[in-house]
């Protein structure tokens, strides 16, 4: 079981290296490398985002529920978790990019709403008991978190976590559709000449 959770386990290690450098070495100087909306020097923030943090606090708050849904999208399927977390963070990362407002949006946490999206509304687009169960089991135990969508902070990016969440259930919708399209692609055909 360990083996099939090492993408997820390689991700928060990646996102405690970088914090871990920037706090030592670049004295908080990468966070500059986030998102800075509507601006071409803000575009590379779309992929580094994730990955800065902006103090310990930050970085713990991010690493339990990235732990917990990553996990738990790998343990569903590696592809999975790499089509998810790759297209998450391109699709949440450009919309805060295109609609969020002039700061630097930086953390994991667009992601981890990502991730509860896609997860939380599995049930709604493959209609399947075990989607269902998990549906209701992530809502359940993390629904407090769409607290995090509504602005109550300057320093938090709401926008990031809003547009992750939707950017989930968007991704959840498209592959439950590419899988539909691939199963009826794989149906017999049946002459009816005979």
């Amino acid at each position: 079981m360990l083996k099939r959770v090492i993408p997820v386990l390689a991700l928060v290690a990646l996102c405690w290296i970088v914090f871990l450098l920037d706090h030592s070495i670049f004295s908080h100087r990468l966070i500059q490398y986030g998102i800075r909306p509507r601006h071409l020097s803000g575009l590379p923030g779309i992929l580094w985002c994730p990955f800065l943090h902006g103090s310990f606090q930050h970085i713990a708050a991010n690493t339990i529920p990235l732990l917990i849904f990553g996990s738990i999208l790998c343990l569903r399927s590696r592809s999975e978790f790499l089509g998810v977390t790759a297209a998450g963070i391109v699709l949440s990362g450009g919309l805060v990019w295109l609609l969020g407002r002039n700061a630097y949006h930086i953390g994991a946490s667009a992601l981890i709403f990502c991730f509860f999206g896609y997860l939380g509304s599995l049930a709604i687009f493959e209609r399947k008991v075990g989607n269902l169960l998990l549906s209701i089991l992530c809502i359940v135990a993390y629904g407090g978190m769409l607290r995090g969508i509504v602005p109550t902070s300057g320093a938090i990016s709401w926008e990031g976590h809003l547009l992750g969440l939707l950017s989930g259930v968007a991704l959840a919708w498209f592959i439950a559709h590419v899988r539909k399209a691939d199963t009826e692609t794989k149906l017999p055909i049946v002459d009816a000449k005979r």
